[in-house]
């Protein structure tokens, strides 16, 4: 059996089942806006009798919390139905977000797809989890004071502003998607970042929020799936290559 994900050009699956087992290989970013389409295509490849599901993440470049949701839930159905979901080669980036939400003590890992679809000997991201949070510090913007690797690159202040803007125009669908009230105060702090003229200010609560985003997950919204995405992109642009 093969799918591919399109919904959300961001995020592609491709799987086929084997000897029992259903191995699922996601590609490009598992965050808020491909997490409604991708719960929806995880959960349709469960059935009884084919319950077992290994998740390659090797090809993943940007994991939030709503992402991981996901596979929290679809963990929950797999075992509900006898059987399991195993992660396997674990990108940095998804290895930071396991870090950051504590969820790798909850969701077996494992280092290849072969060891995942054997039950051969997790991987202990206890031991690896510091060179993961050096490698991704990029993919997952942190408060000063916990922030490790290289710093990020400065985000473009016209199209931060933008992003703002558009972000803080959708208030009302963040504070719809967020019950439990984790990212009001991000937004007031963005909001009044956002009315001053003190760029590095607009910044530190652009990122805040980000970095927010990394550990609670929000009811899915098109409207902040939407915005979400675009700070983050104004926030860490890709790398403008140079000619040689």
């Amino acid at each position: 059996m093969n799918s591919g994900t399109t919904a959300n050009p961001g995020l592609c699956l491709a799987a086929q089942t084997a000897g029992g087992i259903t191995i699922a290989e996601l590609t490009g970013e598992l965050d808020i806006a491909s997490a409604p389409a991708l719960r929806d295509e995880l959960l349709g490849l469960l059935r009884p009798g084919s319950s077992r599901l290994v998740i390659d993440l090797s090809r993943v470049s940007f994991c939030d919390a709503s992402g991981l949701a996901v596979l929290v839930n679809t963990a929950r159905r797999a075992m509900l139905l006898g059987g399991f979901l195993r992660l396997a080669a674990v990108s940095p980036q998804v290895g930071l977000a396991l870090s950051i939400t504590g969820l790798h003590q909850h969701l077996a890992s494992f280092p290849t797809v072969q060891a995942a679809a054997t039950g051969a000997e997790a991987a202990q991201y206890r031991k690896s989890g510091a060179a993961a949070r050096g490698r991704a510090a990029r993919a997952y913007p942190m408060p000063a004071n916990r922030r490790t690797g290289p710093s990020p690159v400065p985000a473009d202040a016209s199209e931060l502003r933008g992003a703002v803007a558009a972000l803080l125009a959708c208030a009302d669908a963040w504070h719809d998607a967020d019950p439990s009230r984790r990212f009001t105060t991000a937004l007031r702090a963005m909001g009044r970042a956002c009315d001053g003229t003190d760029d590095t200010a607009l910044n530190t609560a652009a990122r805040s929020l980000l970095s927010a985003l990394a550990r609670h997950p929000l009811t899915p919204s098109p409207a902040v799936a939407a915005t979400a995405t675009r700070l983050r992109r104004a926030l860490n642009p890709a790398p403008r290559l140079t000619p040689t």
